[in-house]
């Protein structure tokens, strides 16, 4: 179904299809009617960049602990850019700069670049934080000048794609075949498409496997209140012994984590594979699905990590929506790792959620 390239549109009426109109050509009057397609970009980009910052505001402490956060960052940046560009353009239509003539038809052709750069960004994106966290996590590497080298990643991920929309002949194609018609065709990404499957997959397969414990987990529910917040309380099957042990058990303690948070957002997953649905390449890369593709990799990291789960408090920082930290706590032996101050605690075998 998303073997190929998707394209979707909506009507642009600008006639100003003349190549010159890069150049400081002259361009016909801006039709009014252009005007309706712009407003609809500017504000599904505004309710974007609402959402980041809403996100940034209530996550601020967390955002920037790892590699995908400064992905997150930067795609804040680039969606905010792209508004601005976007409301300029339809606030003036027609003007001159620098000696280019940009018009409402350019509202169009920026939007179908972020749409393409954005396209080819989700699984560089993936695979870079999935590295970062084998080596900080797994392997448990300090890496040095981490935000130097987190920020050079970013830029050269970044470089790397929009050099890929402008100098690869088949995007070039695209954009070019677009300018002559007087639809604006928005990039529907193959690749968000096979990665979300794939990972809404991995946890249906997990929570299938885990389906024992997951209902004896179930039945130990409890919700209480602590300072004036609502906490979600599992009993782990601990015999006596601590820390808890079972690598099958250690696997649904992630599996609760992650789904008390992106319960929704996997059904709203399902739900667009259901409907076949084409999201646009501007509104399929997003802040959410960033971080939901950063807690996967975080559960993923631990759970290769175990038994030996030395981790710090650092690591458990990094996820600005799931606390790891009460998940992975009653696995973690604290007479290996008596350096960690919130292991000085008296242990217990409940999973807070």
């Amino acid at each position: 179904m998303y073997s190929d390239p998707v394209f979707i549109s909506i009507s642009v009426t600008d006639n100003a299809s003349d190549p010159d109109r890069m150049i400081g050509g002259e361009v016909p009057p801006t039709d009014w009617r252009s005007l309706e397609p712009s407003c609809i970009l500017i504000l599904i980009i505004t309710g974007k960049v609402i959402m980041n910052l809403f996100i940034f505001r209530a996550r601020q402490s967390y955002v920037s602990g790892s590699l995908m956060g400064y992905c997150c960052i930067s795609l804040a940046v680039v969606d905010f850019l792209l508004l601005f560009t976007i409301y300029v353009i339809h606030y003036f239509q027609d003007f001159n700069l620098m000696g280019f003539r940009f018009t409402t038809y350019h509202v169009c052709l920026f939007t179908q670049i972020v749409s393409h750069t954005y396209g080819i960004l989700h699984v560089p994106f993936f695979l870079a934080s999935g590295l970062d966290y084998y080596l900080t996590v797994v392997l448990f590497i300090r890496i040095p000048c981490s935000r130097l080298l987190y920020t050079a990643c970013v830029v050269l991920l970044w470089t790397g794609a929009f050099a890929y929309v402008f100098l690869s002949p088949a995007a070039s194609l695209e954009l070019d075949a677009d300018q002559s018609s007087y639809q604006c065709n928005f990039y529907i990404s193959s690749q968000s498409f096979y990665l979300s499957i794939s990972l809404v997959c991995s946890v249906l397969l997990l929570l299938i496997l885990c389906s024992f414990e997951m209902v004896t987990f179930l039945k130990s529910l409890k919700v209480i209140t602590y300072a004036e917040s609502t906490v979600v309380l599992f009993s782990l099957p601990t015999r006596d012994r601590w820390p808890v042990r079972g690598g099958k058990c250690f696997m649904t303690a992630l599996l609760f984590s992650f789904l008390g948070t992106w319960a929704p957002f996997i059904g709203l997953q399902i739900i667009i594979f259901v409907l076949c649905a084409h999201i646009p390449g501007y509104m399929d890369m997003n802040v959410p699905w960033l971080y939901f593709m950063n807690s996967f990799l975080i559960a993923v990291s631990f759970g290769l990590k175990y038994p030996d789960l030395q981790v710090t408090e650092k690591t458990f920082s990094r996820d600005p929506f799931i606390g790891w930290k009460y998940c992975v706590l009653p696995f973690m032996d604290a007479e290996h790792n008596k350096a960690m101050p919130f292991l000085k605690e008296s242990p217990s075998s409940v999973m807070i959620i």
